[in-house]
């Protein structure tokens, strides 16, 4: 039987998989890998490192599943992006210049700074000691049984497709090999504008270290549910909006679809407002915590101003409709998976409400279907040094 190394039918039937375990998001089967119900989890090698002295046991990192030992892959995600101006090449010593800052950037002390030091397998085979932290997979790099993740819209979509269609036994491996293929190799159809943009809003920082994209964003779903305030992680918004027509497939990537939030609705006093963005800066969950402005929460309804300091952010104040927040006023507030969180931890008897059937990305793509512009984005942030 030949095999492939994306899946074959054996491993399916061996492991018990069903069609429903494809649903399954990252972070249920963690924490079902955690609570010792599920033999394996897809991680990085900090995260192995972590659970290792969190579970007191010895995990081992396995390449991806095969028959022989010859046909097993490591599945890589570079961390490393690079793109040179062309212009370089009518300048000789910018080039030099350029080419020296690439070979730090590719030598083994500039992987680790980017790659934050540990577990990093690398793809520059001049910097082998970086292995010393991924130990168990020398002979596979050694075969350069190693291919790197192609990450794309239709890649997921072609791979959803083939794995219900062997979980589901429709395919056998053969099959799913030629669905694959031609689903990667078919022709994008024409898709209807879904809106058309009238304003541009980027998503980088801007002079106040807030990001317009994702303002609008937020500030369109608030609005389209009738809340007042909201906060979310800066994590969910990945892309700017641009003037002009706009798809739907283009709309849903403005939000991140793949790890995408379901939405919450909590009344809560403005005491509460403050504590909740003040613990969500000051390192309140030792799963999240906020390390540079970068990673600076969204906010909506409400400016929330804050304090730079050498370890870290404090919430100074904040502000709704230009005045300094009512300790006492109730206020309805918009939230993602984190913020529910923290709010949950800080007020356990507080009632929380999930918006039923309702998400970040589904809420936006929704709003943006009717064909209307978007909210323009708030001063919701400022940071003072």
């Amino acid at each position: 039987m030949e095999t492939y190394p994306f899946t074959n039918q054996y491993v399916l039937k061996d492991s018990h998989f069903t069609k429903d375990d494809i649903s399954v998001d990252i972070t249920t089967a963690t924490e079902t890998f955690l609570e010792g119900k599920a033999a394996m989890f897809h991680g990085y090698p900090a995260l192995i490192q972590e659970f290792q002295k969190q579970m007191d046991a010895e995990l081992i990192r396995i390449p991806f599943f095969s028959q022989t030992s010859d046909e097993a892959f490591i599945n890589m995600t570079p961390s490393l992006n690079i793109a040179f101006n062309k212009d370089l090449e009518k300048n000789p010593e910018k080039l030099d210049i350029a080419l020296d800052v690439l070979d730090c950037m590719i030598s083994e002390e500039g992987q680790k700074r980017i790659a934050d030091g540990s577990g990093v397998i690398s793809l520059n085979t001049d910097v082998p000691t970086m292995m010393k932290d991924v130990s168990g997979l020398e002979k596979e790099i050694q075969d350069n049984s190693v291919y790197i993740r192609y990450s794309a819209q239709k890649s997921f979509a072609a791979s959803l497709k083939v794995v219900h269609g062997l979980l589901s036994g429709e395919m056998d491996e053969e099959k799913a090999y030629d669905t694959l293929c031609s689903v990667m190799n078919s022709k994008a159809t024409g898709e209807k504008t879904t809106v058309n943009f009238e304003h541009e809003y980027s998503i980088s920082l801007n002079d106040k270290n807030g990001r317009d994209a994702a303002s609008s964003i937020l500030t369109t779903v608030r609005n389209e549910n009738n809340i007042q305030l909201a906060l979310a992680p800066y994590y969910y918004f990945t892309s700017s909006i641009y003037e002009g027509e706009c798809s739907s497939n283009r709309v849903a990537l403005m939000t991140a679809k793949n790890s995408d939030t379901p939405l919450y609705l909590a009344k809560i006093n403005g005491k509460q407002v403050y504590e909740l963005v003040g613990n969500y800066l000051a390192d309140f969950d030792s799963d999240f915590y906020v390390t540079n402005k970068y990673e600076l929460p969204i906010a909506s309804g409400m400016k929330i101003i804050v304090k730079d300091k050498e370890n870290g952010f404090s919430l100074k104040s904040i502000a709704v409709n230009e005045k300094k927040i009512d300790k006492e006023k109730k206020y309805s507030i918009l939230l993602t998976d984190i913020t529910m969180s923290i709010l949950k931890k800080l007020y356990p008897e507080c009632e929380i409400t999930q918006l039923k059937d309702t998400t970040l990305s589904s809420a936006w793509a929704a709003a943006m279907s009717k064909g209307q512009q978007p909210s323009a984005p708030e001063d919701y942030i400022e940071v003072e040094k």
